[in-house]
């Protein structure tokens, strides 16, 4: 049902988040010469990297849970469920993001720039909150014509 709005909003969140996984999400400067930059699946800095895979999978369940509730659009009230626990994973992500953040704030970061993937993150937050009040009107319509019958 790509015809409702909370469809289109779930599929722009969607593709929110799987391109985020492969924007930057925090860059760090070390020192002048050196920087790191965090990314959904690898923490870079010069030539080495670091993968972190429970990161990118986070965003990739992200991703393909977004999707995937596209087509409850029978089901409104295990649409909405799943709308909160995709919102649910988005703040662990975030706060994975900032734990991350944490841990390298502690060496010697001269200072830490969120990049444009870490603005992703809350406007794709804010399509699935406007997608789950479309669905609650939805669902609010199918019940007054349900006692109008």
């Amino acid at each position: 049902m790509i015809q409702r709005i909370q469809s289109i909003y779930l599929l722009l969140s969607a593709i929110i988040m799987g391109v985020a996984c492969s924007l930057p999400l925090v860059q760090f400067t070390l020192s002048p010469e050196t920087s790191a930059t965090l990314y959904a699946f690898s923490l870079q800095q010069d030539a080495e990297s670091a993968k972190l895979w429970s990161l990118g999978i986070a965003f990739a369940i992200t991703a393909l849970l977004n999707f995937i509730i596209i087509f409850l659009f029978s089901k409104r009230r295990l649409q909405i469920k799943c709308t909160h626990y995709a919102c649910l994973l988005k703040i662990a992500i975030l706060a994975v993001i900032a734990y991350y953040t944490y841990i390298l704030n502690t060496t010697d970061v001269s200072s830490i720039k969120p990049a444009f993937g870490l603005i992703c993150i809350p406007v794709a937050m804010i399509l699935d909150w406007m997608a789950v009040k479309a669905i609650r009107k939805d669902e609010e319509l199918v019940r007054s014509v349900d006692r109008i019958r």
